[in-house]
């Protein structure tokens, strides 16, 4: 196959110029009803994410995955070693799911309900849009010489998004461990359970 001018882009990345250096990419702010209805989804899908590990259901954590101590509860069920068949089972059962849902309504999973979309698009970005302002104030914030407008609202996003990560942190760590022993574990301080 002989390789032409329209196909020269096969041959590079696009965040990539030729000569190797990071070509920067400004997404533009997106607005109208269905960015609304994303908005929404993705409040209640993170309101799940953060809430599920502290909700309890017969006295058991709604989902936990210890992995140490051999403890998984799944909608509040638990699930011991000997119980391992039917929690492979009902984990495959949910993949494939997941598979088929995707191969059917991909573009609805990957646009709404992506755990990757929603914390890129509809919480780090968000906090970007609010730091630095849409594309054309992006863009000509990182234009500009470092001077004290720059570094106070890179700084600034910067370290919200270093605040979130631990907090998304946190929030996985606690279907691994129990959210009543992270609580536990924040309220004793940080350095004794280091």
């Amino acid at each position: 196959m002989e390789i032409t001018e329209d196909n020269n882009f096969r041959d590079s990345i696009g965040t990539i110029d030729k000569e190797g250096k990071r070509n920067t990419i400004y997404p533009k702010k997106p607005k109208g009803k269905f960015t609304n209805y994303r908005t929404y989804v993705s409040w209640i899908l993170l309101i799940a994410l953060f809430a599920a590990p502290f909700i309890k259901v017969n006295g058991n954590q709604f989902l936990l995955f210890n992995i140490i101590d051999r403890k998984f509860n799944i909608f509040g069920q638990p699930f011991w070693p000997q119980d391992f068949y039917l929690l492979v089972l009902s984990m495959l059962v949910g993949v494939v799911f997941v598979i088929l849902f995707t191969v059917i309504f991909g573009r609805i999973f990957c646009g709404w309900v992506c755990p990757q979309t929603i914390f890129m698009e509809l919480v780090f970005r968000k906090v970007e849009y609010l730091i630095e302002g849409d594309r054309t104030k992006q863009i000509k914030l990182d234009k500009q010489k470092w001077n004290a407008e720059k570094i106070s609202k890179k700084l600034l996003k910067w370290t919200l998004f270093a605040i979130i990560s631990f907090l998304i942190a946190n929030a996985f760590l606690a279907y691994f461990i129990g959210g009543d022993i992270l609580i536990q574990h924040i309220l004793d301080g940080p350095f004794e359970h280091i």
